[in-house]
C-alpha cells in the first residue's frame, strides 16, 4: 500500500498501487499529478473503509466490485426461494447482461447507467414490462449485496422503472361461458372416458384457479360436506412436482392457500370423476397429473370445436373472477377466492364490468343447460 513516483515522457506522477483485501484481491491503482493528491486519495480510502468496519457495514467499495460476483453471489442466496421457471427466466437474463456488463464495476452502474441502459433497450422495441424485468434483476442484486454487507449502498438510487401500462385482460361473459360449457357437455358427454375435461372447465370457471392448482387438485381437497375445495398446492409445469402454497411465507410463490365455493352442481360432477387410484382429481389416461403444456394444445382443438370468441387457459380464470364481481360478491370475498394477496390486483377487475357490479346476487353458479342446444360451429362428430 504505497505511493510511488513516475517519471515519463509526459511529467511526473503519483501513482497509489494497492490491494483492497491483501494479495489476491482486487488491485487499485490509482494516478496524481501531485503527491498531496495521491495521499489524500489514500487516507480517504482507508479511512472509508475503517467506517465501514466500525460500523458492521460493508468492507467493499462499490469500485471495488465486479457486477459479475455479485450475479453469482445473488443466484448462489436466492435459488433456493425462486421457484424453477423463475430461476430459468432470471439465469436467461443474467446471461445476456453478462456477456455484456459483467465485468463492470458497481460505481459504473449508477441510476444514469441504468437508465441509458432502458432506452437501448427500448430502440429494440422491447416492452415496457420486459425492460423492468430486466432492470430489476440489476437491482435486486444490488439490494441482496447491500443486505448481505457486500456493499455500503445500492448504486441505482434514484433509478426509475418504466410505467408498466395496464394490459387488457381477455374475458368471457356470461352467455359466452354459458355456450362453452354446453358445447363441451356435448363433446364430453357424462360416462364417456374425456368427461374430466369438461369438468376441469367447469371447476375453473366455477373457482377461477389458476392452471397449476387445478391440476394440482386431490380427492382430500373436497371438503367433506362438498361445499369448498381446500386449494394448498400447485403442480409445476416445468419439475412436475407439487409446491405446497403458504402464503406470505412461501418464497416460492407468495401465493396463498385457500378454500374456494364448490357450489352442488360442481361437486356433483367432480364427485362422478374421481378415482381414489389416481393421486389427482384431473389424470390423463394413465392415470397420471395432467401436463399442462400439453393440454393446452386440447384447449385450442375444444375452442375450435366450439366456434366462439377464442381466448387463452389462463382467461378462464379472468372470466371466472370477472363473473363474480360482475354477480356482486364483495371485493374482499374475490380476492379471498382468487388467492390475491394484494387487494389492488383484485381491482384491476372491477374496470372491465364497470355499472354491472350491483347487488344482485350472492350465489354464483356457472353450468350449462342439459336440454338446450348449444349454438356450436361444431356439434356433431368423433368427440372424446
Amino acid at each position: 500500500m504505497t505511493i510511488r513516483k513516475c517519471n515519463t515522457k509526459k511529467g511526473t506522477s503519483y501513482v497509489v498501487d494497492l490491494y483492497s483485501s491483501g494479495r489476491g484481491s482486487k488491485r487499485i491503482r490509482r494516478s496524481f499529478k501531485r503527491k498531496i493528491d495521491a495521499q489524500n486519495f489514500l487516507d480517504n480510502y482507508m479511512a472509508e473503509k475503517q467506517n465501514f468496519k466500525k460500523s458492521g457495514q460493508a468492507v467493499n467499495l462499490l469500485e471495488e466490485v465486479l457486477y459479475k460476483d455479485e450475479a453469482q453471489f445473488w443466484i448462489e442466496t436466492m435459488k433456493n426461494h425462486f421457484s424453477v421457471g423463475h430461476l430459468k427466466r432470471v439465469k436467461g437474463i443474467l446471461a445476456e447482461q453478462l456477456e455484456r456488463f459483467g465485468n463492470y464495476t458497481l460505481d459504473r452502474m449508477d441510476a444514469a447507467f441504468l437508465t441509458s441502459y432502458q432506452r437501448e433497450l427500448k430502440s429494440r422495441r422491447q416492452s415496457n414490462s420486459t425492460i423492468n424485468r430486466k432492470t430489476e434483476v440489476i437491482t435486486a442484486i444490488f439490494n441482496n449485496s447491500v443486505r448481505h454487507r457486500r456493499i455500503p449502498y445500492t448504486p441505482a438510487i434514484g433509478f426509475r422503472k418504466l410505467p408498466a401500462g395496464r394490459v387488457e385482460m381477455a374475458f368471457w361473459e356470461k352467455e359466452d361461458i354459458t355456450s362453452f360449457l354446453q358445447a363441451m357437455h356435448i363433446r364430453y358427454p357424462k360416462g364417456s372416458v374425456n368427461r374430466w375435461r369438461f369438468v376441469a372447465y367447469l371447476t375453473a370457471l366455477n373457482t377461477g384457479l389458476r392452471a397449476g392448482e387445478l391440476w394440482g387438485l386431490k380427492p382430500e381437497d373436497l371438503s367433506s360436506n362438498g361445499e369448498t375445495l381446500f386449494i394448498r398446492r400447485q403442480l409445476n409445469r416445468i419439475t412436475k412436482e407439487f409446491d405446497l402454497l403458504k402464503g406470505k411465507r412461501n418464497a416460492k410463490s407468495g401465493r396463498l392457500s385457500r378454500h374456494v365455493p364448490c357450489n352442488p352442481n360442481l361437486k356433483a360432477e367432480l364427485l362422478e370423476i374421481i378415482n381414489i387410484d389416481n393421486e389427482t382429481i384431473f389424470a390423463n389416461s394413465e392415470g397420471n397429473p395432467i401436463d399442462h403444456d400439453n393440454y393446452k394444445r386440447v384447449f385450442q382443438k375444444d375452442l375450435k370445436a366450439w366456434g366462439g370468441n377464442p381466448i387463452r387457459f389462463h382467461d378462464l380464470r379472468h372470466s371466472a373472477i370477472t363473473q363474480m364481481i360482475a354477480s356482486g360478491i364483495d371485493i374482499k370475498t374475490v380476492q379471498a377466492i382468487a388467492g390475491h394477496e394484494d387487494i389492488k390486483t383484485t381491482m384491476n377487475y372491477v374496470h372491465l364490468v364497470g355499472d354491472s357490479i350491483k347487488e344482485v346476487a350472492r350465489n354464483f353458479s356457472l353450468s350449462y343447460e342439459p336440454d338446450k342446444p348449444a349454438n356450436l360451429k361444431l356439434i356433431s362428430g368423433e368427440f372424446g
